[in-house]
């Protein structure tokens, strides 16, 4: 296994309409060699292909490599706010999906 990505549905705030990536993690021998893209690729287009128009996922504010991922796939961050399990500082991102 290279690699997982969790998603969810949605988030457990009601006013928040979009799926969420969860968590993508790829294992450390495959970074820089396209895993994360193409992984995150296809959960577009699982969503999109469910009717989403968009996606979420949260970084934490001490994670700027991450940010820079996201960001270079074309996310942008929407706000900032605690996470809701140990209140630590993050970025809310947000990716429109376009209809392909």
């Amino acid at each position: 296994m290279v690699g997982v990505v969790i998603t969810l549905a949605r988030h457990p705030d009601p006013d928040d309409p979009d799926p969420w990536i969860g968590l993508l993690m790829v294992d450390a021998a495959a970074h820089r060699q396209g895993v994360g893209t193409q992984v995150a690729g296809l959960v577009e287009e699982r969503f999109r292909a469910a009717g989403r128009t968009a996606v979420r996922l949260a970084v934490l504010d001490n994670n700027p490599e991450a940010l820079a991922f996201w960001t270079a796939l074309g996310f942008e961050v929407i706000g900032h706010r605690a996470d809701l399990q140990l209140g630590r500082p993050c970025a809310v991102l947000r990716k429109v999906l376009r209809q392909e």
